[in-house]
């Protein structure tokens, strides 16, 4: 098989390092081969793509605090006003007053990608109810054959010497030569923002792509037209302009009416402290296409923001009626029912997502609860066992030795309590319903001074913490 066909059928099956590697072997041949340069930069792109609409769980970014004209919006239309409610650390929970993440989101039982890293505040039974999914994967495209002799536009640009090195030189770009070249110019676009994170020139390709589509008068042509709007709209909110973003999504809508433009917008909105707004774009995109899952799960999603579960877990119920395999859909289901003290129920819906092959700790951390609650208590240790052995991070181990401390509660252990809220505190030291909790398994033994400090301790990592305050006032006063 000829060696640039073989990189092609390489990039294919995804493997991304071995196709570099052969179209490094072409271009030590030809350094001006496009071929095998453009798909190298394909490669390269695809190696470290994420999609950053999924990626992104930010809400209400300070950075548009300005903005803010309302100080007190109506219940159930602001993501900041669900975020306040207060939560509690004792071991009964309702449907209506959950544990939230560190961005305001109710835990669901799906962790987004690019949210584990994010401080997350106390918690109740069962703080850590994620089951880890990867992140849409992008369907990627080859490089023609057509255009294999075919000599760059601009060698000024292109790293001729080792073709192991850099692909070219960025500083020498000139976007307005490549702006008439469709082939070359979205993998262009594509490798500047995601591999090299140049937000700044990749905006200015969209800027001139776009200005020559003006000009020449193809707005028309809506098969790249709304492709150019949007990556244009995606610079803008990467670099904190969501405002300037939001019109060039709408003009990618009237030309096309594409899922990902639709969360985009919904996106803004949301940073933006608009959930209403989100929602009727979400609303107005499924008219278009209904059933879309996406489209579903960002309704889903934003209802669980602002605190409207009941509906949230109705489109839920929807989506895994049309995909059986969600697990998002699955697990958030499945928390439903442990909060709603069905957890029976919840069990059967964690072990089929356990038959589909999902193994994590969290995973085996909500199964040993619903195992505890349900009865079933001599499933409770070994599913804790293992999600200890599977748990990583420090903060996942502290939240598995947190939910363990309530084992211990209920089955009256309080040594063993004891001992696993000081591991879950050394594994994060921040964790406020562990604070909470040892200091009142502290106080019990007549040290409130030492119930005190750790009441200080808690209300530091979770200042909104009605419960930490007063149990602080109540140490207090007794002393």
């Amino acid at each position: 098989m000829d060696n640039f066909f073989a990189a092609i059928s390489l990039f294919r099956r995804r493997k991304y390092d071995e196709c570099i590697e052969v179209c490094n072997g072409l271009l030590q041949h030809n350094a001006l081969h496009q071929g095998p340069w453009e798909l190298k930069m394909r490669s390269m792109t695809q190696r470290v793509y994420i999609d950053d609409i999924e990626a992104d769980d930010d809400v209400a970014e300070d950075i548009l605090d300005t903005q803010t004209i309302a100080t007190a919006p109506r219940p159930g239309t602001s993501i900041r006003t669900a975020m306040a409610k207060p939560t509690t650390s004792t071991g009964t929970s309702t449907a209506t007053n959950r544990p939230r993440t560190g961005t305001g989101r109710p835990i669901t039982g799906i962790s987004r990608p690019g949210t584990l890293s994010l401080q997350r505040p106390a918690s109740t039974l069962g703080n850590k109810t994620a089951l880890r999914t990867g992140s849409r994967t992008a369907a990627g495209t080859t490089a023609g054959g057509s255009a294999r002799n075919i000599r760059l536009g601009s060698a000024s640009m292109f790293a001729v010497g080792d073709p192991t090195g850099p692909l070219f030189h960025i500083s020498r770009l000139h976007p307005d030569k490549y702006a008439d070249r469709d082939a070359l110019s979205k993998p262009l676009f594509q490798y500047l923002y995601y591999h090299e994170g140049d937000i700044r020139k990749a905006m200015a390709l969209c800027d001139a792509v776009l200005a020559r589509r003006r000009t020449a008068e193809l707005l028309t042509d809506a098969s790249s037209g709304w492709w150019w709007n949007t990556q244009k709209a995606r610079c803008l909110i990467a670099i904190g302009s969501p405002r300037d973003a939001e019109s060039y999504l709408r003009m990618a809508l009237q030309e096309l009416h594409h899922p990902d433009v639709v969360l985009l917008l919904a996106r803004i909105y949301i940073k933006i402290d608009q959930p209403t707004a989100a929602l009727e774009v979400c609303k107005q995109g499924l008219e278009k296409q209904p059933n879309e899952i996406s489209l579903l799960t960002q309704q889903a999603r934003i209802l669980e923001l602002v605190g409207n579960l009941t509906t949230s877990v109705r489109r839920y119920r929807q989506i895994s009626a049309l995909d059986p395999m969600n697990t998002e859909a699955l697990a958030c289901i499945a928390v439903s029912y442990f909060y709603a003290n069905q957890p029976e129920t919840a069990l059967l819906y964690y072990r089929r997502i356990l038959s589909m092959g999902a193994h994590s700790a969290e995973l085996y951390c909500n199964i040993g609860l619903c195992c505890l609650y349900g009865g079933q208590l001599d499933l409770v240790f070994p599913c804790f066992q293992r999600a200890l052995r599977m748990a990583t991070a420090s903060e996942l181990r502290a939240d598995v030795y947190y939910n363990l401390s309530f084992v211990a509660l209920l089955t009256g252990d309080i040594h063993l309590a004891r001992r696993c809220l000081r591991l879950c505190i050394a594994a994060n030291g921040s964790h406020a319903s562990a604070l909470n909790n040892m200091a009142v398994l502290v106080a019990r033994q007549k040290q409130y001074q030492k119930a005190k400090s750790y009441l200080q301790a808690a209300r530091t990592a979770h200042p909104t913490s009605d419960e930490i305050e007063h149990n602080l006032k109540f140490i207090e006063n007794f002393q």
